[in-house]
């Protein structure tokens, strides 16, 4: 139910939009911010716990934004929040709104949650930096099948607005679990996976190796690749040959190329 409406840039809906932005205050809050309507639809169809949606009708570029919002308004545990375009524009945090912020509470998911097939596909990132790269994986593992991501001594959250905005809001539809290395090697071991390795120090073509088992593909931080204690827990080791002067491929590249093999042989 709508309850108030912002004109001023300075209110404090509008400065606390602002503090989401950075991962202290979103820490500190338990929540998020979840910009653009397609993201939107995806958290409250994934049933996140979503509790405020502000909008600006002027800022509305199609048909669809007015009838999300429409819908939205059933949903009695929704705040429904209408904002001056000053003040919307103060909040969001891309060049372009469309109108539509939504603040989630986060979600917590483990391991123990986790619904497993006897092929499941997990992915592994280790140490990975960029929002744009993370979010561009779980678009790929989304895409391929993934059946959850694995996050090892990420240096960032899931919940980074560049992260959900370059994901499309996908994150939202896959389990996406923090897990520290000592636990989650034991853990893959227990439940039967084969872990495998990308590497450029060895010869093992990716296409070459078989996947129709379970599997838990690792890949490393953007700069340093896996650490030497993830290569050695490896079960196998696989690499993608490269030509030319590029002597490695941008991480989100490389785990597309990985994942849409395994999600091959797996469908054949």
């Amino acid at each position: 139910m709508e309850s108030m409406y912002i004109e001023s840039p300075q209110n404090s809906h509008v400065k606390n939009l602002v503090k989401l932005r950075d991962r202290k205050h979103r820490n500190r809050q338990d929540k998020f911010i979840i910009e653009g309507l397609r993201e939107l639809e995806h958290a409250i169809d994934a049933n996140y716990p979503v509790i405020t949606i502000y909008y600006c009708p002027e800022l509305f570029p199609s048909e669809s934004h007015s009838q999300f919002l429409n819908k939205s308004i059933s949903h009695k545990s929704l705040q429904l929040v209408r904002m001056h375009v000053s003040a919307f524009t103060k909040s969001s945090f891309r060049e372009g709104p469309d109108g539509l912020i939504g603040v989630s509470e986060a979600k917590e998911i483990n391991l123990s949650q986790l619904e497993l097939k006897e092929d499941s596909t997990l992915l592994v990132l280790e140490s990975i930096e960029k929002p744009g790269n993370l979010g561009a994986i779980i678009r790929s593992a989304e895409g391929s099948g993934v059946d959850a991501i694995l996050l090892n001594n990420c240096l960032l959250d899931i919940y980074n607005p560049n992260a959900i905005r370059a994901s499309q809001g996908l994150l939202f539809r896959l389990p996406i679990i923090d897990v520290e290395t000592n636990y989650l090697q034991q853990w893959l071991k227990d439940n039967q996976f084969v872990s495998i390795a990308t590497t450029p120090n060895t010869n093992n073509c990716y296409s070459d190796h078989s996947y129709t088992k379970r599997t838990a593909l690792l890949m490393g931080s953007e700069s340093h690749g896996l650490s030497n204690e993830m290569l050695n827990q490896a079960d196998h080791l696989i690499n993608i040959p490269m030509k030319g002067y590029a002597d490695s491929l941008n991480v989100s590249v490389a785990t597309a190329i990985c994942l849409y093999e395994i999600n091959r042989q797996k469908s054949c």
